[in-house]
C-alpha cells in the first residue's frame, strides 16, 4: 500500500488505491499527509469499536 499525494487545484489530494473513502484534501503535501492519517486513525476506531459490538452480540447469542 502507498500513500499517494497529488495536486488537485491548488491543494494536495492525499489518498490510497485500495479504499475510495479514505483520503484527506489540504493546502500543502505535508498538511495533507497529517490529516490522512488523522482520518486512517478515525477509521481505524470507527471499525474496532463496530467489531467489538459484533463480538458481544455473538457472545450474547452463543450464550442465549
Amino acid at each position: 500500500m502507498e500513500l499517494k499525494i497529488k495536486k488537485d487545484w491548488e491543494w494536495f489530494l492525499a489518498e490510497v488505491d485500495w479504499n475510495d473513502n479514505i483520503f484527506a484534501y489540504w493546502e500543502t503535501k505535508e498538511e495533507a499527509k497529517k490529516e490522512f492519517l488523522w482520518v486512517l486513525d478515525m477509521m481505524i476506531d470507527f471499525h474496532s469499536e463496530l467489531v467489538e459490538s459484533e463480538k458481544k452480540l455473538k457472545n450474547s447469542l452463543v450464550t442465549s
